[in-house]
């Protein structure tokens, strides 16, 4: 049998290699030496590195770490804080990446590893990701780490000082990241789009700066001193932070707040995405400071369970970017407290719900909403602001706002008739909702795929009008 390698110009099987997935370069190791000594010295194919269980499009999960080329001499004994992760000899073991696996990759990979995606991660120390530094992996354009609480701050700092210039995507979701990381990161990543800090118990709203004239600034409730300011910029501390708390928790932060340093609105990167879901120390005072540094790009913005209150609607009212480009806003399961007497006089209308000033406030800077999750069982979900809502934002594609009990007959009427292109809709839990209003949903939303009506007191007649309307219905 000819050996292909042997027969084809070494640029051509490059080429070839590099159309094939991680996992399976790595098992194209295991064919000979000649072929193991070829890929092994070729970075360029060890330069994605995605370990979220299966390895490229339709891959199957890996059967064991030697699949990914790793001899028994390369990996280390599991300590016992371990064991409680996972067993020594069981199948997910075998999936997961120690340290001395990601030392060989960048070791492999150098300076053409372009992306890191570990999406369970919970064996990985502070060695491994030093091991990206020490290796020249510093052209990172794709940083993903979820589910680890073993890497310090001190080494995300290092790794986002090292590598921040060239990033655009980066994903530390529970993690053990705090404020000064995310500071470092914005200030050190122009080129940043994606931020995902989803269920990172420790960020706060100091994560994001504040405006302060044509600059921000960052703060912290700890310590002043910070190695951010000798990053990126000086310390002031007679910088005033304007804004203002409102609620009696942001109040109590503020009290304990430091100026830390100040940079100029065009370092900051551009961000169209940031995740915040289950953050649960954030509240609303992050809201003004993430729309003011970011309102002119941000397209996505998730404050699901966070300590975000609906007064976040106000605040997106009195944003100064106005239209806002967001076409995604995720809040489910946020509370419904205002804060102080009069912050909620201010935003409601006795038993009517959200203010009509406060709302077509709202829907002004959000005419561009493709997506927008309300639910959770929130009382000032009413007809009145789903209508508003509804008849601005026509590229509307997806609503979610389950549990709403407020909801009913009227403001699924004006769905039906301004939101042609709805595609999901969640009304579980929406009791108020019956057969006139679905009916007449159902009338004008043809293309809905995906239709949630859990508990609802709907009776045939609706079911038969679902049965012969929607066709794309799954």
């Amino acid at each position: 049998m000819i050996d292909p390698l042997a027969a084809l110009p070494a640029d051509i099987a490059v080429l070839v290699f590099r159309k094939m997935s991680l996992r399976e370069i790595a098992r194209c190791m295991l064919v000979s030496k000649r072929w193991r000594r070829l890929l092994e010295n070729q970075a360029v194919l060890w330069g994605n590195v995605d370990m979220g269980g299966s390895l490229g499009k339709g891959a199957a999960p890996l059967d064991s770490r030697l699949e990914m080329g790793f001899n028994h001499e390369e990996e280390t004994n599991n300590s016992d804080s371990d064991s409680d992760i996972t067993g020594k000899n069981s199948t997910t073991s075998a999936m997961l990446l120690y340290d001395e696996n990601l030392k060989t990759i960048a070791r492999r990979a150098g300076p053409a590893m372009w992306r890191v995606a570990l999406r369970f991660s919970p064996l990985i120390s502070d060695i491994g990701i030093r091991a990206l530094l020490d290796s020249g992996c510093t052209n990172l354009r794709h940083l993903e780490i979820r589910a680890n609480r073993k890497i310090s701050n001190d080494v995300f700092k290092e790794l986002v000082k090292n590598i921040g210039g060239r990033l655009e995507y980066v994903a530390l979701s529970t993690t053990e990241v705090c404020d000064r990381v995310v500071q470092l990161l914005l200030c050190n990543a122009p080129n940043l789009v994606h931020l995902d800090l989803s269920f990172c118990r420790y960020i706060t709203a100091d994560s994001f700066p504040v405006a302060n004239g044509s600059s921000f600034v960052f703060s912290s409730t700890s310590d002043p001193e910070s190695d951010v300011a000798e990053a990126v910029g000086t310390e002031d501390d007679n910088i005033a932070l304007d804004q203002q708390p409102v609620t009696e928790a942001d109040a109590q932060a503020n009290k304990h707040r430091h100026p830390v340093f100040q940079v100029d609105a065009k370092t900051l990167p551009r961000l169209q995405t940031l995740l915040l879901d289950g953050c649960v120390d954030v509240y609303n005072a992050a809201v003004p400071r993430v729309l003011n540094a970011f309102g002119k790009s941000l397209r996505t913005l998730d404050l699901s369970r966070t300590k975000v209150t609906m007064w976040t609607i106000q605040q997106i009212a009195a944003s100064i970017h106005k239209p806002l480009q967001l076409e995604h806003l995720l809040m489910n399961g946020i509370s419904i407290r205002m804060g102080s007497e009069e912050e909620e006089a201010m935003l409601l209308n006795d038993w009517l719900g959200i203010s009509t000033p406060i709302v077509e406030g709202f829907i002004a800077s959000v005419m561009n909403l493709r997506r927008l999750k309300l639910g959770g069982g929130n009382n000032l979900v009413t007809n009145g602001l789903v209508s508003a809502v509804a008849r601005s934002c026509r590229r509307l594609v997806s609503l979610d706002v389950h549990d709403s009990l407020r909801l009913g007959a009227q403001s699924m009427l004006v769905l039906g008739e301004f939101c042609t292109n709805l595609t999901q809709l969640n009304l579980s839990g929406c009791i108020g909702c019956q057969d006139e209003g679905i009916i007449g949903l159902v009338n004008g939303c043809r293309k809905l795929e995906a239709l949630d009506l859990s508990t609802l007191n709907i009776t045939d007649e609706s079911l038969r009008k679902i049965g012969s309307l929607l066709y794309k219905l799954e």
